[in-house]
């Protein structure tokens, strides 16, 4: 029989007394274990990502809440495979790289935008992290 295993990091919840408390966490990442995200009618690609017509899905997915559809899924946990940083920064980098470098003829009567986009650069650098792996 399958183990039902948190929504967040994976980790077995096979400790956790049944039916689930409002009030239970997950003993590997504390997060909230009573919530749309652990459980099998949770949908997010429908409005209201919830595929029980007689609830009222709470804005946030992630947080306990008082739902009597709640029924915990085998399959919640899905591996992450980027952050929003990471997104983020990938856009950010497309948006400033150039796909070739500008010729003469594109320089010739355009006002030097070089440094500018360097201390526009650099800045975007600073706010973001840019090397920081925190």
């Amino acid at each position: 029989m399958a183990e039902i295993v948190c929504w967040n990091c994976g980790a077995s919840l096979a400790e956790i007394p049944r039916p689930i408390s409002r009030h239970a966490n997950c003993p590997a990442c504390f997060e909230d274990l009573h919530c749309c995200r652990l459980c099998r009618h949770y949908a997010p690609g429908i409005t209201g990502q919830c595929e029980d017509d007689r609830t009222d899905p709470p804005i946030h997915k992630e947080t306990a809440n008082f739902c009597d559809f709640f029924r915990p899924v085998f399959d919640a946990y899905r591996a992450r495979t980027g952050t929003k940083r990471d997104a983020a920064r990938a856009r950010l980098d497309a948006l400033f790289d150039t796909p070739e470098a500008p010729t003469d003829e594109d320089r010739a009567g355009a006002p030097d935008m070089s440094s500018k986009e360097e201390e526009a650069r650099a800045k975007l650098d600073a706010l973001f992290g840019k090397g920081d792996d925190s």
